[in-house]
């Protein structure tokens, strides 16, 4: 990736970091409806110690915090360098996004900021 020295980003680069955040976030909503349907679709009556159904609840607690966390970051005034610092260190750290879409992210922020530098 181009080295990126510069200390206020500009709107096509906050356009490439949003878009990338945007894409980490479709990644965390379509797991929080997929955890949601499945503690949905539960077969009742639910027995307190159902091990399935409690990690199902566990998962729900856990994506509502990386939702969070994803929030947190995306507010964050950084520089361009900092935004894909916290990027990469987000998508390394989170267990909800795939190797496939973290391929992905990576390589539409390679791409897109590498047009913006030549």
């Amino acid at each position: 990736m181009p080295s990126l020295e510069i200390d206020k980003p500009t709107i096509k680069q906050m356009d490439v970091i949003q878009s990338a955040w945007n894409k980490i976030r479709a990644q965390l909503e379509t797991e929080k409806a997929r955890i949601y349907e499945a503690i949905g679709n539960y077969p009742s009556p639910i027995a307190a110690c159902d091990q399935q159904f409690n990690y199902l609840l566990e998962e729900q607690i856990r994506i509502s915090r990386e939702l969070h966390r994803l929030n947190e970051a995306t507010t964050a005034s950084l520089t361009i360098a900092d935004s894909i610092e916290l990027i990469d260190e987000f998508i390394r750290s989170s267990g909800y996004v795939d190797p496939e879409a973290e391929q992905t992210i990576r390589s539409y922020l390679q791409e897109g900021l590498s047009r913006l530098y030549p």
